[in-house]
């Protein structure tokens, strides 16, 4: 099930990448919505880090093109912002954490131009959003997985995006810090960002998003919630992985997806 959207903010085309000759998207085409909150899902080596990164320019496609708010990357590159995955980062650089989040504003400032007054100030109430303001000296080797989760988040905030792509934001963070991330998604889903997050959670998936795309090295599924996560597709999705399918299971027992008689 792959719902089109008209006036996407997010458009892919016939997409096509691959790590050494071999594939690891293959074909994708889809079309997501502005002001959602759009979970990327599916196994290990489905691809999901891969698709948001090929978005961003950051790995080259064998075919297919994408486009943002109907045009090419470099044209709207102000109003996107990329959270990457906590391990790709050098965490030992000497940096403290207001300067981690001033990188946010560097877009806005121009090349050589130093923060200005307005830029810390903005920088500080990002902080205090995600509540690091106290930490905002300290370098960011001495926080812990959750409280640097916290600082990108805040540096992506600080760019004062429309659309943001965050690569699994809750990976090794407490439930403190995830709760505290979930509802900032949502506060600025309700200021009408565009929030797509890969995602591994099934669990929590329909809760926190309200669009679900599912990938297996090509599109499985796009689409509103309610319409693609039901035990079929998740089933297509994830084969016969095991450790998902007891989980399923479980949910279905619970009744909280339909179930379907052979």
């Amino acid at each position: 099930m792959i719902h089109q959207v008209s006036n996407p903010i997010v458009e892919v085309h016939d997409l096509t990448v691959s790590y050494n000759r071999k594939p690891v998207l293959w074909g994708v085409d889809l079309t997501l919505p502005k002001g959602a909150l759009i979970g990327v899902m599916g196994p290990n080596g489905a691809g999901k880090s891969t698709l948001i990164k090929t978005i961003m320019g950051l790995l080259p496609n064998q075919s297919g093109f994408v486009k943002l708010f109907g045009k090419s990357l470099d044209e709207v590159r102000e109003l996107v912002s990329y959270v990457p995955q906590r391990e790709s980062v050098d965490w030992d650089f000497p940096i403290s954490v207001i300067e981690v989040v001033l990188m946010g504003r560097y877009g806005k400032l121009g090349l050589f131009k130093r923060p200005r007054n307005s830029d810390r100030e903005i920088a500080l109430e990002c902080l205090r959003k995600v509540g690091m303001e106290a930490f905002q000296h300290r370098q960011i080797s001495q926080l812990s997985g959750g409280q640097q989760q916290r600082v990108f988040l805040a540096r992506a905030l600080a760019q004062k995006a429309e659309l943001y792509f965050m690569d699994e934001p809750f990976t090794g963070v407490d439930a403190a810090t995830e709760n505290a991330v979930v509802e900032l998604l949502k506060e600025m889903k309700q200021q009408g960002k565009t929030v797509v997050v890969v995602h591994h959670d099934l669990q929590s998936a329909k809760e926190y998003f309200d669009w679900i795309v599912l990938l297996n090295m090509r599109l499985v599924a796009s689409g509103k919630t309610e319409d693609v996560f039901t035990a079929e597709i998740l089933h297509e999705t994830y084969g016969g992985k095991l450790t998902v399918l007891t989980e399923l299971a479980a949910l279905l027992r619970k009744g909280e997806y339909p179930s379907r008689e052979k």
